[in-house]
Parts: structure tokens; C-alpha cells; sequence
């Protein structure tokens, strides 16, 4: 089994919005109270950010809104393009992200807030190098916004360039000592590197400064299980749960945690809660060998093939499956399962040596 991470520095926690200045800039003839209370809601729900309680697509009727009557405000068209490109890339409209925040930069090509979201939406696609681009340029726009320091740093994280990450990450937090989610991404940049103390640290402080942070407790959850302080990541893990029950990779965490302290079948009403909120191949495989360290391999067979049919290339579930295959003393199975793992992953090292093993008992049965 291994430990699914809840990434610190996820695109979607780290949006930062322009104040509702819109609505100000766009009075310039007279309308009436009514309309102006109008703009400035709109401007308000435009604005909105992740963590508010305004759906993406209230914001995105909200947008809409103040770019018909910002057409000849070109600086203004611009905000309001970024805010609804940001509602896109929340739901995962990517194509519709890119034009806003592509036309957004035409109309205002000094606006770093553009740069470093449309950053954010190159990271989620992968497109790394774009991604780092596009958040120096930030950067160089304003090298006084913390937020694009934070930005870039993700992106370096994600390059594996950890002692970069935190390089930026130091430089968000001596502009804004407060900024908890550039300390719960250098917490994060920490973890990768091993250094897990030092994770603790910056999620603690995250916590002190946003004890509502469901992903702080959950990565530090993740830190407190590589430390083998198991109970103290359960307990991370239920307050992440407590905080946000919404995000199945917490109810995941908590099952490895408890599968750790071998208590399956904990392990397993968490798992199925995971399963349950999203059927991932990561949730099932792991409720898989929840079932096989108790023993109910036809359970555990039946999860990993679930786990396979929702995504074939899911290595794990292969050789898991095999390792059920093989207590069921059906070899033959095993060693296809494992040999599919190793072709899905040449590197995948418990594999070859399942596979292997498997081969010199067949190799002794037949002398």
C-alpha cells in the first residue's frame, strides 16, 4: 500500500482575487442606485474565491455581466476575464480558461495576475515549462506580490526543483509573514524532499494561522505517518475529515493509517467512504488490500479487477492482484498479473521480484 498525499500547493487553494474594484470603474455616466447596487454584486460574486461559499457557475453569471458593460474599459474587461477564467479552470473548463485569460493579457499585458493564473492552468494540465513562463513573468510584473512567488514555487515543486520551491516560498512568507498556504507549500517542498520535521513546522504554523485548513492537517497527516507517529495522523486526518468531508483522499489517508496500526476493518469503512465520494483505482486497489491482509481474497480479487476496469494502467492493482492470485495458489494468474504490472511500469521493483520468486518456485516444483 502506499500514502496518497494530499498536495499542499493544489491550484485550486492558492487563487487569489482582485478586490471588487470593477464596479468602481465602470460608473463613469450616472446609473441609478439600483444598477449601481447590481454592478457592485456582480463585482462581489465575480470576485468570489474558492473557499466562498458562491458556486463557480454563479460567479461565471457574474462575470458575464461585467464584461457586457466593460467593452470599452479595457483594463477592467481584462479583471473580469481573469475571475471568469478562474471560475472555468475550477470546474475544469480549460479550453474556455485559456481564452479568457489569453484575451485578458492582450487587453493588459502588464497584468501579473493574469500571468500567474493562467500559470496555475498550465500546472494543472502538466504543461510545466508554460507554467513557469508564465509565473516569472509574474513575478517580473510585480515583484511585490507574494502570491505569484507561491505560484512559481508550485511549479518548480511539481519540476521536482524542491530547493527552488523554497526559495520562492521564503520570499512569499518575507512579504507576507501571514500567508499560510505559501507555509503549507513549503511544507509540502519539505515532504518531497524527506525532510519531514521541518513539515511538521511549517504545517503547524499554517494551522495556528488557518485552523480552518482541511489540506494543512491532511498533509501534515502525510508527515506524521512517514514519521511512523501513526495515531497522530489519524488524528490529522479525522480533523481534515471534520473540516471538509468532501475530499476522499482524507477518508484514503486514514485507511492506510489504519491499515498501518492493522485495524483492516476501520481501514475499510474509510476506504469504501473514499470509493463512495469518487471510484478511483488508487481507493479501490487499497480497499483490495485491506481485504487481502484479512485474508478475504475473493474480495480482494474483485476490488482490484473493479480497480483495473476503471483504469487498465493502474500497476498497483496488477500486482496486487497477483499477490491474491498467488495466495489462492493459482500461479499461472499471478505471474500474467505481474508480468502486465511490469509492462505498465519496466520499473516497478515488487513486481519483478513477485514475478521472480514465482519463477524459481516453479523452477524447484519441476526438479
Amino acid at each position: 500500500m502506499w500514502w496518497s498525499l494530499t498536495f499542499g500547493p493544489a491550484v485550486l487553494s492558492m487563487r487569489q482575487t482582485i478586490p471588487s474594484l470593477v464596479a468602481a470603474c465602470l460608473l463613469a455616466t450616472f446609473v441609478s442606485p439600483a444598477a449601481m447596487a447590481q454592478r457592485n454584486a456582480n463585482a462581489d460574486i465575480c470576485a468570489a474565491t474558492d473557499e466562498s461559499p458562491v458556486t463557480p457557475e454563479q460567479r461565471i453569471g457574474a462575470c458575464n455581466a461585467l464584461i457586457k458593460a466593460a467593452k470599452n474599459a479595457p483594463k477592467d474587461l481584462a479583471a473580469a476575464l481573469i475571475n471568469r477564467g478562474s471560475a472555468y479552470w475550477t470546474i475544469d473548463q480549460m479550453k474556455r480558461a485559456y481564452v479568457d485569460f489569453d484575451r485578458a493579457i492582450a487587453l493588459d499585458p502588464n497584468n501579473s495576475r493574469a500571468f500567474r493564473e493562467r500559470a496555475n492552468a498550465y500546472r494543472s494540465d502538466g504543461k510545466l515549462d508554460r507554467a513557469l513562463a508564465d509565473a516569472m513573468e509574474a513575478v517580473q510584473l510585480d515583484p511585490k506580490d507574494a502570491t505569484a512567488y507561491d505560484v512559481r514555487g508550485n511549479v518548480l515543486n511539481d519540476k521536482g526543483e524542491y530547493d527552488r520551491a523554497i526559495e520562492d516560498y521564503n520570499q512569499a512568507l518575507q512579504l507576507d509573514p501571514q500567508f499560510s498556504i505559501a507555509l503549507r507549500d513549503r511544507g509540502a517542498a519539505f515532504y518531497f524532499k524527506k525532510d519531514y520535521e521541518r513539515a511538521v513546522k511549517d504545517y503547524d504554523e499554517a494551522i495556528r494561522i488557518d485552523p480552518r485548513s482541511s489540506r494543512a492537517y491532511s498533509n501534515r497527516a502525510a508527515a506524521y505517518e512517514k514519521l511512523g507517529k501513526i495515531d497522530e495522523a489519524i488524528a490529522d486526518d479525522s480533523e481534515a475529515i471534520k473540516l471538509d468531508s468532501t475530499v476522499p483522499e482524507y477518508f484514503d489517508n486514514r485507511g492506510l493509517s489504519y491499515a498501518k496500526n492493522g485495524e483492516y476493518d476501520r481501514a475499510i469503512i474509510d476506504f469504501t467512504q473514499a470509493i463512495r465520494i469518487a471510484p478511483q483505482a488508487k481507493f479501490l486497489t487499497n480497499r483490495g488490500n485491506a481485504w487481502q491482509s484479512k485474508g478475504d481474497l475473493d474480495r480482494a480479487i474483485a476490488d482490484y479487477n473493479r480497480a483495473i476496469r476503471i483504469d487498465p494502467t493502474a500497476a498497483d492493482a496488477w500486482n496486487d492482484r497477483g499477490a491474491a492470485w498467488r495466495g489462492k495458489g493459482d500461479v499461472d494468474r499471478a505471474m500474467a498479473d505481474y508480468r502486465e504490472a511490469l509492462r505498465i511500469n519496466p520499473k516497478f521493483d515488487t513486481a519483478a521480484e513477485n514475478l521472480e520468486a514465482l519463477r524459481l518456485l516453479r523452477t524447484k516444483n519441476a526438479k
